[in-house]
């Protein structure tokens, strides 16, 4: 990317605007020429045609700065990722230049676009709703002042109870961690051999969070520790007891996968043919593979198989490809799972979350 002054970058463009959390060009590479997509959405009981420009949310990267105005600096940032990568993707994927080696400058645009797009949609900001939620809860927040035992018992019970009191975060949370996410997550895929397969047979689709890891190890989830306390004594001193303090280790794992870092593949569809696939560190293979009729219809199964899994509230097909998104999408499960913590917060937090929808700049 280049060089961009973001201290003095016009915090007023893009606030009311609406912010595609695919990116448009990404989309484009699934539309027809008209730049209309097949359209799976949960919220719809029938799939249908949809214009990319559709597909956008009002303010979704839109933040509140410091001096208390929306600021939509964020979208800007996103913008320029964007560009440079659709500039890179164009190039690799390009049949002028098939099989010439991926340039370093390339790989780091494309590897920065993928750690963005990982934690910039609308399941990151729900997940983020939830643990911050939960935090809160964890911490108890300050027993009532000059309550008695039992009003603190019952304020403690309420907080404890998932089913009957919510803590929202605001979008903030969600915007200002982006840069902090995608960093060390585009670092790693720099080190994975980035390789470019093309398929000849089979066709493939994309959803609203398009990036997929394949793993040859078992699938089923770590466990999570169980829950286990340390309670402090208390000493006496000058004639007052201190207060008896409890210590508990609490472990917030993520559904999604088994973290980016483990897996043996990282990939996403860039084209109704075109796969990017980050592999293994230690593993050898060419800038570009064009794959068997055979070899592509197996891909394809497998790759869009993994892609409805894990669509939160829409998949896109081109319009040609209809029959690929025949079937309503899979339920959306849990997006954390909780260890060290009682029972009932486990199960609590081991359902689907409701609502699906996170909440949004302005508006929920």
């Amino acid at each position: 990317m280049d060089e961009w002054d973001l201290e003095n970058a016009d915090p007023n463009q893009q606030v009311g605007a609406r912010h595609h959390t695919v990116p448009a060009f990404y989309l484009r590479r699934f539309a027809n020429s008209q730049n209309q997509l097949w359209v799976r959405d949960r919220r719809s009981p029938m799939p249908g045609l949809r214009k990319e420009s559709d597909l956008a949310v009002r303010d979704f990267y839109t933040f509140q700065n410091v001096h208390g105005e929306p600021d939509g600096r964020m979208e800007q940032v996103l913008q320029r990722v964007e560009g440079s990568a659709a500039s890179a993707l164009r190039r690799v994927t390009s049949s002028v230049t098939w099989g010439r080696p991926i340039t370093p400058e390339d790989k780091t645009d494309l590897c920065i676009f993928v750690a963005f797009q990982y934690v910039r949609g609308l399941r990151k900001r729900r997940e983020i709703e939830l643990m911050s939620d939960f935090y809160v809860r964890v911490m108890r927040l300050n027993d009532p002042v000059g309550a008695g035992r039992q009003e603190v018992a019952a304020y403690r019970d309420m907080l404890r109870d998932f089913r009957t009191l919510e803590v929202a975060s605001h979008p903030n949370e969600h915007v200002s961690l982006l840069g902090k996410l995608a960093e060390p997550l585009s670092e790693h895929l720099l080190q994975r051999p980035l390789t470019v397969f093309e398929l000849t047979n089979g066709s493939l689709l994309t959803c609203d969070e398009p990036i997929v890891t394949f793993d040859d190890e078992e699938a089923a989830p770590d466990p999570v520790i169980p829950q286990a306390r340390r309670r402090t004594r208390s000493r006496r001193r000058r004639g007052q007891r201190a207060i008896r303090q409890t210590k508990a280790l609490v472990q917030v794992q993520s559904t999604r996968n088994r973290g980016l870092a483990r897996v043996d593949e990282i990939v996403i569809p860039v084209g109704r043919r075109t796969l990017l696939v980050f592999s293994h560190p230690a593993a050898a293979r060419p800038s570009h593979l064009r794959l068997t009729p055979e070899e592509s219809q197996e891909v394809a199964e497998e790759v869009n198989t993994a892609i409805l899994a894990q669509a939160y509230f829409m998949a896109f097909a081109h319009p040609d490809d209809r029959h690929l998104l025949a079937d309503p999408l899979p339920d959306v499960g849990p997006l954390y799972r909780l260890g060290g913590v009682h029972p009932e917060q486990a199960r609590v937090a081991g359902a689907a979350p409701s609502p699906l929808r996170p909440k949004l700049f302005g508006r929920r």
